[in-house]
């Protein structure tokens, strides 16, 4: 009888990213079931970075991070914690607090410039906004018939001009054009918000990709609506006028709508929306439209389980290509569904327990849950312990769906300036296996996975290419092979998964 011929097979990484929404057996080959602490970048799937610590001294969850843009193009960094704000612009142990005694720590902010300087203005629903002006910390001065100062909870600059809201109110005001205190005027919404609840917050939607007069202002409910105006001036009936009153999911969290690019985005029960698809979609459809469209069923199911915990926030990190959602697990525990700005796809990234983001200049920092403030994407550990990295790409029928396999070996593509600790599991037939036991790290450049030597070549300057065939067993018409991860010391990137197997018959 005739031997049985191999067949060799290469599968790309799953560059196509996280994936809860296709069924197993339809999934694309490019993306993964499970695909944690690995983000994916247009050609590989690179192990994340890690973070590292940059202020100390505070207890308990710092929870908000405001950035002060001075107008000599230089920035300061504050933290606030315990009802304390601190200077941490510089590395290392925080110093007397700048302000104290505030009622709680959750604030909204913003920054604004008018001929007098630029001034970070932070409200918290409780007490009086906060002011600075680059060398004092103050309070604000707003008055207003039936306004509560200190009830002010969100805040956005549209068209030069201060917009705000008191918590459970479905009533906005509004200051003169640049003006920073004063009497504000009043804009209700009841009347036109149908469905009750109060106003969440305020976003400005750049329709042209540039600031203009055509901007719109889009005040999210907590009921699902958003009320969109155009316009400049909301005392003109000739300059102010209102688009539409829109069905959403109901917004999540108070840090769930962010400037990204000329759009807005906002976290909805219904997934990560943006403010286009708003217009463009009847809610019924809106999960097919949404950013978060290939990861929505995990979405729905955080939201069912952890809407009402403080931590949701949305963040845009540019210099890393992140959009980044921040999702609170309870109990100090939190998640990050990532999407690469470039192409879209999603990941997750676990291990980073952050109340809150914020940029500092480009970088990228986080609070803690421990009374610290974090860089994030800096090192290669996360802040001296291991990152654990794991996925399931998707299972492929490797061009003969009805065939039945024998698969014999598996060679990883990996590009590294060394080879950490590893270990793969074979699953077949959409069965897949309880996670496999973390692999011990090897602090070590050599590149050796058990006891066998990986073959290894130069790729470009400071990198490796570490391949190596190794035997695998099973038996099916489809198969996945998982990757787990562990390492503290190497960059790595993931660039395909090459298998060899016996080609069967059809049962």
């Amino acid at each position: 009888m005739a031997r049985q011929a191999s067949v060799s097979k290469s599968i790309t990484a799953p560059v196509g990213g996280w994936d809860t929404e296709n069924a197993l057996a339809d999934m694309p080959e490019i993306n993964a079931v499970v695909l944690d602490n690995f983000f994916p970048n247009t050609d590989s799937v690179e192990l994340r970075k890690g973070f590292t610590e940059w202020s100390t001294g505070m207890t308990g969850n710092v929870e908000t991070l405001m950035q002060y843009a001075k107008t000599d193009g230089t920035n300061e960094l504050y933290a606030v914690n315990d009802g304390n704000v601190y200077n941490i612009s510089s590395i290392g142990a925080v110093g007397s607090p700048e302000v104290s005694g505030l009622t709680n720590s959750r604030f909204q902010y913003i920054n604004f410039g008018n001929a007098a300087g630029s001034f970070l203005i932070a409200v918290n629903g409780e007490d009086t906004p906060l002011l600075y002006n680059g060398t004092t910390w103050s309070n604000t001065a707003i008055s207003g018939v039936g306004l509560t100062e200190n009830n002010i909870v969100w805040i956005n600059n549209h068209q030069n001009r201060l917009w705000f809201g008191e918590k459970d109110s479905l009533d906005a005001w509004y200051l003169d054009v640049t003006t920073i205190g004063g009497t504000a005027t009043l804009f209700p919404l009841g009347g036109i918000a149908k469905l009750g609840g109060y106003i969440v917050g305020m976003g400005t939607w750049t329709r042209d990709s540039g600031e203009g007069s055509d901007d719109v202002a889009i005040f999210v409910t907590s009921n699902g609506e958003a009320i969109i105006y155009a316009g400049t001036d909301p005392s003109d009936i000739l300059t102010w006028s209102l688009i539409g009153v829109f069905r959403i999911g109901k917004p999540i969290g108070r840090r769930g709508i962010i400037k990204a690019g000329a759009d807005l985005v906002l976290i909805t029960q219904d997934g990560f929306v943006t403010a286009q698809s708003i217009l463009m979609t009847d809610r019924s459809q809106s999960q097919k439209v949404a950013i978060s469209t290939q990861i929505n069923s995990a979405v729905n199911k955080a939201v069912r389980q952890y809407s009402g915990l403080f931590g949701w926030e949305a963040f845009i990190y540019p210099q890393g290509t992140m959009l980044i959602f921040n999702i609170p697990q309870g109990g100090n525990k939190y998640h990050q569904y990532i999407f690469n700005t470039l192409t879209g796809k999603p990941c997750r990234f676990i291990g980073i327990n952050a109340n809150t983001f914020c940029l500092y200049g480009d970088n990228a920092f986080f609070g803690g849950v421990d009374g610290k403030v974090y860089k994030f994407d800096d090192g290669l550990s996360d802040n001296g312990s291991n990152i654990v990295a794991d996925a399931i790409p998707a299972f492929s029928y490797f061009g003969s769906k009805g065939n039945v396999k024998s698969f014999k070996l598996a060679d990883l593509l990996l590009i590294s300036d060394g080879l950490p600790a590893i270990d793969i599991e074979l699953n077949t037939d959409f069965q897949i296996k309880q996670s496999i036991a973390n692999p011990t790290p090897l602090e070590t450049t050599a590149g050796l996975w058990d006891s066998g030597l990986w073959d290894s070549g130069l790729w470009g300057q400071d990198e490796t290419v570490f391949q190596g065939w190794r035997g695998i067993t099973g038996i099916g018409r489809a198969a996945s092979l998982r990757l787990r991860i562990v390492s503290k010391i190497f960059n790595l990137k993931w660039v395909a998964t090459n298998f060899t197997f016996i080609n069967g018959g059809q049962l």
